[in-house]
């Protein structure tokens, strides 16, 4: 199915639907590319099998589909050639309120935790509520690309005694697909430290021409220290249905994690929330490839006509792309700046680090006739 027929077939007129990220539509104008969702709708199987349960009115306690494992684990061995095992899986509702129960069970408060930033602001503000230490490394930048400082973080791995390393994979808002080399250069400082690696991992279906996601689990002789954060939230735009996977290799913390689930009464799974990732992951395939074919050609596009004046990442997983508006900006934040002048929503750079607010963060999960609207609105500002 070629980009054109895939848009016709499932983009959907959200101007009329109370949804966070086209609520303000109304009131203001501003053509919204900021919220981590998707303007598409799932493939038309999963909707029809989610009707048929609905329509069953059985909404009693409900048992996870025979083969929900099967599906879930071939989904992931196919597209990431990484295997997971049934007894490493625990549930959680959603990818932040994972994040929450990883840093509570296998960490203490007071202790160090180190995320890379700029960063999506969930991962810091765990670490704050939870009574943890914030230890921050930010990436380095050049030509586009973001990666580790090895030498801050092996620093401050030393000095600041960290427990664990917060990573986002692919990267949310940087669009960074991490290559084997860094990520072994990486989880090697974490083994010489005895540092936890807890991977978010979350955008990891949408990958662009050129590069390879790889999972954490995917580096075996690191699996003893990582816990992954897996759902299909992001993947097939289910944020409506609370629902992620974590993922344990360690016996130890695996166990760790099951008491404090039990003690808290966290890790059941809610049915009606699991069967769309199931169904998305049974049918869902053909879908998932043109949904990233849509977002590379709006990001191509989005690039080819504003790369020469604006500053941003080269997109190489997820939908998020990160701009610097730099010399254009007129006002103390980017982000205003835009819905000012070119009446377009994103979110402001400064928001994932300080120091970033002449960046602001745009969401490509939208139609090209969108990201046309959105490119010749910036043009006309540039221009005046």
């Amino acid at each position: 199915m070629d980009n054109k027929t895939f848009t016709k077939k499932y983009y959907i007129d959200r101007t009329k639907a109370d949804t966070v990220k086209w609520s303000n539509y109304k009131k203001d104008g501003c053509l919204p590319m900021w919220v981590a969702d998707m303007d598409f709708r799932c493939d038309e199987r999963v909707i029809k099998e989610l009707k048929k349960f609905i329509e069953t009115g059985d909404y009693g306690y409900n048992n996870l589909p025979e083969d929900y494992y099967e599906v879930f684990i071939g989904w992931h061995k196919k597209r990431n050639n990484v295997t997971y095992r049934q007894e490493w899986i625990r549930f959680s509702k959603g990818a932040v309120n994972a994040m929450y129960q990883v840093v509570n069970s296998l960490t203490k408060p007071h202790d160090a935790i180190m995320i890379n930033t700029p960063l999506y602001p969930p991962f810091r503000n765990t670490i704050v509520n939870t009574k943890r230490k914030v230890v921050e490394s930010r990436l380095l930048y050049k030509d586009g690309l973001f990666t580790f400082d090895y030498e801050d973080i092996e620093k401050k791995f030393k000095e600041k005694k960290v427990k664990m390393l917060m990573m986002c994979s692919p990267h949310n808002p940087l669009g960074r697909v991490w290559t084997k080399n860094e990520l072994e250069r990486l989880f090697a400082l974490c083994r010489k430290y005895r540092v936890l690696i807890l991977s978010d991992e979350v955008h990891s279906d949408f990958v662009m021409p050129g590069n390879r996601f790889i999972p954490a689990m995917a580096m075996k002789k690191y699996q003893d220290l990582i816990i992954s954060i897996v759902a299909a939230s992001k993947s097939f735009s289910l944020a409506v249905y609370s629902h992620s996977h974590i993922i344990i290799a360690n016996e130890k913390l695996r166990e760790k994690l099951i008491k404090y689930q039990q003690l808290n009464s966290y890790g059941s799974v809610n049915v009606m929330n699991a069967l769309p990732t199931y169904y998305c992951y049974k049918y869902g395939e053909e879908w998932m490839d043109g949904v990233n074919s849509v977002i590379y050609e709006n990001y191509c596009y989005f690039k080819d006509k504003l790369g020469p004046y604006l500053e941003m990442t080269q997109l190489q997983g997820s939908y998020l792309l990160f701009v610097n508006l730099g010399k254009y900006n007129t006002k103390q934040s980017a982000a205003e700046c835009i819905k000012e002048n070119c009446h377009i929503r994103v979110n402001p750079g400064e928001s994932f680090s300080k120091k970033y607010d002449s960046w602001v963060r745009i969401n490509l999960a939208t139609s090209l006739d969108n990201v046309r609207k959105a490119v010749d609105s910036i043009l006309k500002f540039i221009d005046s």
